[in-house]
């Protein structure tokens, strides 16, 4: 079999492996300091998680880490000892444990937190497209691909994430990837039937637009892609803030009934009926959906979702996290281990794709004095 056969192969499963040891697996993050989402994530991969009242041990071994930055309150180090993880200086060595070859059966990239600077339209400058180039080079040099999990969104610029999802796809990387969001509890639930005939969509979020909007964004797109006629994508795209948010909604470019029904929804506590910023990206699909993802600090502790079918009813839930406990992170942790076991990946990555591009170019809208953009790079159908 030549290298290129061997590289592009369709990972075979790892039911039998997982019967005789542990899969290992490698974690390469920025930074590990509580209520990090390396503490949520790799912390329940060490220890094992509670999940709907049942507990769950380890179904894979973190046998590495890579670590970015180690501020004052760094935990990566005392886990490491406690936990016999070794960290080695840099992403190569942590996938090869030290060797000449790629050495585990899985990788956990975990992009978010740490000391970094932002663009000027306000993403987070996160080094995820430089970890990923680092991960799949190893990949390509030692002719073998092991399943990845990539947290959240691809990467902060259009063109990197573009090239990122060309090589998953080019190199058939069993992919776990974006928010944790669709895959927590939803109260009441809620799922729509595929092909269900959709008027209206829209999600709410609280806090940083970027960081915390995206992942209202993933919700919405995991709702509307089951949609009639499947997605897509999206047509153009448009972020505005402050008293706009507002006028736009008396001009119906998004329903507030919608809203009153998302806000119905709320569980956490400590909200109020004032937002100080209102903050909201206009989403157009290619089909005519239309939708909205409002971004309400302080009216809301929950991401919230509502949408208006074609027969005129409304649905809605809260896409429930538990605020301080986390704990919805485990259904993180219970798709990575599935991914490294069965070599297939949970959900279609064109959502995350999707997604990265909706708050890419809903930044680069605010960016541009708020007006509409118009998006052909984000025709993406799945």
């Amino acid at each position: 079999m030549t290298r290129r056969a061997l590289l592009f192969t369709p990972l075979a499963p790892m039911a039998a492996v997982a019967q005789t040891r542990r899969p290992r697996v490698a974690v390469i993050m920025n930074v590990y300091f509580p209520n990090s989402h390396a503490d949520v994530f790799v912390g329940r991969l060490l220890e094992g998680y509670r999940l709907n009242g049942e507990s769950h041990r380890p179904r894979v071994k973190a046998a590495s880490f890579y670590v970015d930055q180690f501020p004052t309150n760094d935990m990566a180090r005392e886990q490491a000892e406690e936990y016999g993880v070794t960290i080695y200086p840099d992403t190569a060595s942590a996938l090869r444990l030290g060797g000449a070859k790629l050495a585990v059966d899985g990788v956990a990239i975990v992009g978010e937190h740490g000391d970094y600077p932002r663009t000027p339209r306000g993403n987070v400058m996160y080094p995820r497209a430089k970890r990923f180039d680092e991960v799949t080079s190893v990949f390509r040099q030692d002719g073998r691909v092991v399943p990845l999990f990539h947290d959240k969104y691809f990467a902060y610029d259009w063109d990197d994430s573009t090239r990122m999802y060309q090589r998953i796809r080019e190199m058939k990387i069993p992919l776990f990837c974006g928010s944790s969001l669709p895959l927590t509890w939803r109260r009441p639930a809620l799922e729509f039937p595929s092909g269900i005939a959709l008027n209206e969509v829209m999600a709410v979020s609280f806090s940083d637009l970027e960081e915390h909007g995206y992942h209202a964004v993933e919700l919405m797109q995991a709702m509307a892609e089951r949609r009639a006629g499947g997605e897509t994508g999206v047509a153009s795209i448009r972020c505005v803030e402050g008293d706009e948010v507002w006028r736009l909604g008396r001009q119906g470019e998004w329903s507030q009934d919608l809203l009153d029904a998302a806000l119905a929804r709320r569980i956490n506590k400590g909200y109020g009926k004032e937002c100080g910023n209102p903050q909201a990206i206009l989403i157009r699909y290619r089909d005519g959906l239309k939708a909205s993802v409002l971004n309400l600090d302080g009216m809301t502790r929950d991401y919230l979702f509502a949408a208006r079918g074609k027969d005129l009813k409304v649905h809605s839930s809260c896409f429930y996290i538990q605020l301080y406990v986390h704990n919805h992170w485990s259904f993180m942790v219970r798709n990575f281990e599935n991914v490294v076991l069965t070599g297939k990946s949970p959900n279609p990555i064109e959502r995350t794709y999707l997604s990265t591009g909706i708050t890419l170019f809903g930044l680069e809208s605010r960016l541009q004095g708020q007006k509409w953009l118009d998006t052909p790079q984000l025709a993406i159908r799945y």
